[in-house]
Formats: structure tokens, C-alpha cells, sequence
């Protein structure tokens, strides 16, 4: 390895076979750990966030319709029907098999293995 430049002088940088130094591993270890912690973070966010929208969707829902049942369609303005629908819309996208959230479920699976 060059002392300069981190770089294999005997490989192609993209392809060298050398083995790493103890600091670098131990350097990659830690950058390791730090951006697993951080992706369970964001996954917590992720299903804090998804939980507190599907709540909001669906109070938007059921109160648009709860006053379509009561006063009729007419009885409803036109801006709760709007929010109404795009609350409808949100909800569905969140029902998507896509936006499920798998981390929780890996997580509980390398937890369960350790």
C-alpha cells in the first residue's frame, strides 16, 4: 500500500486483493455499526411516521362520511370531500405490499438467531 495515497501499488485500486491493515478494519467495523444504528432509526421514524398518517387518513375518512351519512352529500363541502378522497389516497398507498414495513420482521428474526 502506498503511504501517500491508500493505494495498492501492486493492483488496480478497484480490484486489489490486499489484505486491509487492523485499523482499517476496525474502522470499517465501526462505520458498520453506526449506519446500522442510524437504518434502525430511520426505520423507527419510518413506522412512527407511516402509523400517526394511516391514523390521520382515517379519521379524515371516517369523518367525511360520517357527515355524508348524516347531511347527505350536499351536506359535506367540497374541500372536506377533497381531503376526504386524498386521505382515502394515502391510506391505500400505505396498504401497498412496498411500503410494508420488512425491518421490523428482519430484526426480529437476527434477534431471535443471536
Amino acid at each position: 500500500m502506498s503511504l501517500f495515497a491508500d493505494v495498492c501499488w501492486r493492483h488496480w485500486p478497484k480490484a486489489c486483493t490486499c489484505t486491509p491493515s487492523a485499523d482499517e478494519v476496525e474502522r470499517m467495523k465501526s462505520d458498520v455499526y453506526l449506519l446500522d444504528r442510524e437504518l434502525q432509526r430511520e426505520s423507527r421514524r419510518a413506522r412512527e411516521f407511516s402509523i400517526a398518517l394511516a391514523a390521520l387518513a382515517s379519521g379524515i375518512y371516517l369523518h367525511r362520511d360520517r357527515m355524508m351519512t348524516e347531511h347527505g352529500e350536499d351536506g359535506v363541502p367540497e374541500d372536506l370531500h377533497r381531503l376526504g378522497e386524498q386521505a382515502k389516497q394515502a391510506a391505500e398507498l400505505l396498504d401497498e405490499p412496498r411500503n410494508q414495513d420488512r425491518v421490523a420482521e428482519l430484526m426480529k428474526r437476527i434477534e431471535g438467531k443471536s
